[in-house]
C-alpha cells in the first residue's frame, strides 16, 4: 500500500471512530506503529489531524475545513482510476508539469517505479508526495502559498513556469461544460494552467465525473485545446458528441478495454 493510501485509510478510520490509537490503526493496516507513527506525523503536518498522547482524531475546525484535504478525500476511488489510466501516458526520462490538484496527487503517487522523471508543481502536497522517492527530481515553482489550498500562485509562479518546457502536463479543473469548456473558480489557476498548456508538447486533462456540467468563473481550455480527457468513466452522451468531434483523445476504463 502506498503512504498516500494508508494516510487515506487512517483518515477514513479516524473520521468513523473519532479518534483511535497507534496500536489500533497499526493492527487495522497491518503495519508497524513506527510506520503510523510517521504518517501521523506528515498528516499533523498536513492539517489533517491532531495527534494525542497514544493516537488521532481527526482535524475539525469551527471556522473553515482545509480545502486540500476535502478534495483530496473526495471521491478517491474514481481519482485512483483515472490515476491508473494517466500514469501510462508517462515515459521514463520524460519532464512534467503537474498542477496542484489533488487528482495529479494520485498520479505523483505511481511514479515510483519509473527512473530519470523530472517533475515541477504548483502543489506543496504533489511535491510532498514525490520527496518520497529518489527516483524523480522535483521542482516546486515560488511564489504567493494560498490558504487552504495547496497551491502557490502569483506572477512570480507563472514566471518560473514559462522559463521551463516539458513533455507532457498532468492537470485537472474544478468544472468542465459545453460553454465553457475545461473551467476553474480561481483566475489564478486558469492561467498557470494555461502557461503550463503552452510550454508542454502534450496535456493530460483528468476529470472525474462530478465535475460534468459545472462552469465557474474562469475558462481554462477548449477541448481542442488539450491531448487527452481522462475520465474513471464514459461522460454523458452530449460530451462524448463534442469530444468525438475534437481533437482530445478520451481515455476511460471503457476505453482501454477496448
Amino acid at each position: 500500500m502506498l503512504t498516500i493510501e494508508r494516510q487515506e485509510e487512517i483518515l477514513e478510520i479516524l473520521n468513523k471512530n473519532k479518534s483511535a490509537t497507534v496500536e489500533y490503526l497499526a493492527s487495522k493496516l497491518y503495519v508497524s506503529g513506527a510506520t503510523i507513527r510517521r504518517d501521523l506525523r506528515a498528516m499533523e503536518n498536513q492539517g489533517m489531524i491532531i495527534r494525542s498522547h497514544g493516537g488521532a482524531m481527526p482535524f475539525k475546525s469551527s471556522s473553515v475545513e482545509t480545502a486540500f484535504v476535502v478534495r483530496e478525500q473526495k471521491d478517491a476511488t474514481a481519482k485512483r482510476k483515472i490515476a491508473s489510466l494517466a500514469v501510462r501516458l508517462i515515459k521514463n526520462g520524460e519532464s512534467i508539469f503537474a498542477d496542484s490538484s489533488s487528482t495529479a496527487g494520485y498520479v505523483m503517487g505511481l511514479l515510483q517505479d519509473f527512473t530519470s522523471l523530472t517533475v515541477t508543481t504548483t502543489g506543496i502536497r504533489n511535491a510532498t508526495i514525490l520527496s518520497s522517492t529518489d527516483r524523480v527530481k522535483t521542482y516546486i515553482a515560488g511564489g504567493f502559498v494560498e490558504n487552504h489550498s495547496n497551491s502557490i500562485t502569483g506572477t512570480d509562479t507563472m514566471d518560473y513556469i514559462s522559463r521551463i518546457h516539458a513533455d507532457i502536463a498532468i492537470l485537472s479543473c474544478t468544472g468542465l461544460s459545453l460553454e465553457m469548456g475545461f473551467n476553474d473558480a480561481s483566475i489564478e489557476q486558469a492561467k498557470l494552467k494555461q502557461c503550463m498548456r503552452k510550454n508542454s508538447n502534450k496535456v493530460a486533462m483528468l476529470v472525474d465525473s462530478t465535475k460534468f456540467g459545472k462552469s465557474f468563473m474562469c475558462h481554462d481550455f477548449w477541448f481542442d485545446d488539450v491531448d487527452y480527457l481522462i475520465c474513471e468513466k464514459l461522460p454523458p452522451k452530449e460530451f462524448l458528441e463534442v469530444i468525438e468531434k475534437s481533437k482530445c483523445k478520451l481515455i476511460t476504463p471503457e476505453t482501454e478495454s477496448l
